[in-house]
């Protein structure tokens, strides 16, 4: 199945409340029809038209790059315009009292081609009609949102509610992504090499023409790395904020679903930041009129109940509890308000053949339908067209697919995981420098472990567990990054098809980054291609690739983690 094969596959109507437009009024308004361009590139474009500012276009949304997509936007006092080019397209329709606002548009029509579907897909297609139209959908939010998941920055604004402002904005401004072009790649890769010499990454930003006084204002004020977001895009700084907000109301929604369909009632298929639960049929209690909520500061707008209970579940997946959900930087400032828990398409029809696709031969399908504000048309295809994949409740449990993890994330102390600052088995554990889990602090265990080497999910040693190394969905042995006997990923005893100790598919010897046995990606004994200790990769010391012993780590010098000195090493921990 191919989506958004060609511009033409993928076409977007703004819907206008009929009262807006007058013959009238002080505002003119426009149609504007663009492709392969942005809503603010297009408003940029019809300002330069209308001898204005772009601040001084007012549009009800923004629309997908991709795709033929037309929108209303308006100009106060605005010169009559008409605009043929095959990219963008402008003409007058009417006037209005006032500017143009997101409450003046009723939503969206969609015409959408799928292509390249198969006898089966195009059967299955049919089948999902009559339930989609008749009893529609959960309103998750799609990709579009999470273009920071695209693009290899993590959670920017979950880092800056953490404190974590360097790693927030290194990665926001330095993290390389698959859709880079040669001249951003090399961009990117040039600041991450000078970051830390704000004089010279004033120069790279300069002769790029970006971000330039970001970095004089971080020569200026070299740790005010939070002040340095004020001189980030505003749109930029809200597509983040929005965003995690985003995936913890589409994390709990999914759960919510599960809960009151159950494992026969309901169907899973795979999201960008996690799995999307579908009911398979009616869902008891479920109204047009039923809302959740988008989460607020500290959830002050989520009452003590099931709602809030399942938003704290999600936070405490990513590690942590609902009073850090909250920012206070300008442009950045978190809204509570419900949103629409289901949302169905109105008009919707399809037309694709049904008996005609011979076996071996694909054919294409014509959806069109209508949507209101906010909701994702790529969403409604995606329940039409998807495998219906069996719930595993495991996978929801947790926070996002992307746990904790930006780019260039340091640790200090410990032999633990993934950001660990110390070890303790608790969320808010004391600080120690031993053992460790994946977001724990104190000694020992892993999220909610008392004792032992922490691990998360796992029955002995990890999550809610008393002792024992851990591992991720291990029972026995280990962490992920355990010290001795050493864990694996979803290993009943030892590594991942090894007999004894750990390493990812590893026979014997330690963990993947573990003390003893060594470990190693794919290595009989020992690191990869290493003779003896520890495995890891890149590592100039003490195990790692081509070397003779020790205790591995990704690019560490000596013994323990990336850039770790010394330890069991974490994942860019400087020690352990």
């Amino acid at each position: 199945m191919k989506l958004k094969h060609s511009p033409g596959d993928f076409r977007v109507r703004e819907l206008l409340h009929p009262e807006f437009l007058r013959r009238s009024g002080k505002n003119r308004v426009y149609l504007v029809t663009k492709r392969k361009l942005t809503s603010l590139e297009a408003a940029a474009l019809l300002a330069e038209a209308c001898r204005v500012e772009a601040k001084d276009v007012s549009l009800a949304g923004l629309k997908d790059r991709q795709g033929v997509t037309s929108q209303h936007m308006s100009v106060r006092g605005g010169r009559s315009v008409q605009i043929e080019r095959p990219e963008f397209s402008v003409r007058s329709v009417g006037f209005a009292s006032e500017a143009l606002k997101a409450e003046h548009s009723l939503g969206n029509g969609f015409r959408i081609r799928v292509r390249d579907l198969g006898r089966t897909e195009v059967e299955h297609l049919h089948g999902q009609v009559p339930a989609v139209s008749r009893l529609g959908l959960p309103n998750y939010f799609d990709e579009q949102r999470f273009g920071n998941l695209r693009h290899g920055q993590g959670w920017i604004a979950k880092e800056l509610m953490l404190g974590r402002s360097e790693q927030a904005l290194r990665a926001l401004l330095a993290a390389g992504s698959p859709h880079d072009d040669p001249r951003m790649e090399a961009f990117k890769r040039a600041l991450d090499n000078a970051w830390g010499d704000w004089s010279e990454c004033r120069d790279i930003a300069g002769r790029f023409g970006a971000h330039h006084s970001l970095f004089v204002h971080l020569k200026r004020r070299p740790e005010d790395f939070a002040g340095a977001f004020r001189h980030v895009s505003r749109r930029i700084r809200l597509i983040h904020l929005y965003a995690f907000q985003s995936t913890l109301w589409n994390r709990a929604v999914a759960r919510l679903v599960y809960e009151r369909c159950g494992q026969d009632g309901a169907f899973s298929t795979g999201g960008i930041d996690g799995p999307l639960i579908f009911p398979t049929g009616a869902v008891a209690d479920a109204t047009p009129e039923e809302t959740f909520p988008l989460p607020g500061p500290g959830l002050d707008n989520v009452p003590e109940g099931h709602t809030r209970a399942l938003l704290e579940d999600v936070l405490a997946g990513e590690g942590m509890v609902a009073d850090q959900f909250r920012l206070d930087l300008p442009g950045m400032r978190l809204k509570g308000e419900p949103r629409a828990l289901w949302l169905r398409p109105e008009n919707l029809r399809v037309r694709a053949p049904e008996r005609q696709v011979e076996p071996g031969r694909t054919a294409n399908a014509l959806l069109d339908f209508e949507l209101g504000r906010g909701s994702y048309a790529t969403m409604v295809v995606r329940r039409l067209t998807a495998p219906h994949g069996k719930v595993d409740p495991r996978a929801l449990s947790g926070g996002s697919v992307l746990r904790g993890s930006v780019a260039f994330a340091r640790g200090p102390h410990g032999g633990g995981g993934h950001r660990n600052e110390a070890g303790d088995g608790g969320r808010r554990g004391h600080e120690r420098q031993d053992g460790g889990g994946y977001r724990s602090r104190g000694s020992g265990g892993g999220q909610r472990g008392e004792r032992g080497g922490g691990g998360y999910r796992n029955e002995r040693g990890g999550q809610q567990g008393e002792r024992g190394g851990g591992g991720y969905r291990n029972e026995r042995g280990g962490g992920y990054r355990g010290e001795r006997g050493g864990g694996g990923y979803r290993n009943e005893r030892g590594g991942q098809q090894g007999e004894r100790g750990v390493g990812y598919r590893n026979e014997r010897g330690g963990g993947y980054r573990g003390e003893r046995g060594g470990g190693g990606y794919r290595n009989e004994r020992g690191g990869q291609q290493g003779e003896r200790g520890g495995g890891g990769y890149r590592n100039e010391r003490d195990g790692g690739q081509r070397s003779d012993r020790g205790g591995g780590g990704y690019r560490n010098e000596r013994g323990g983690g990336q850039q770790g000195e010394r330890g069991g090493g974490g994942y860019r921990n400087e020690r352990g």
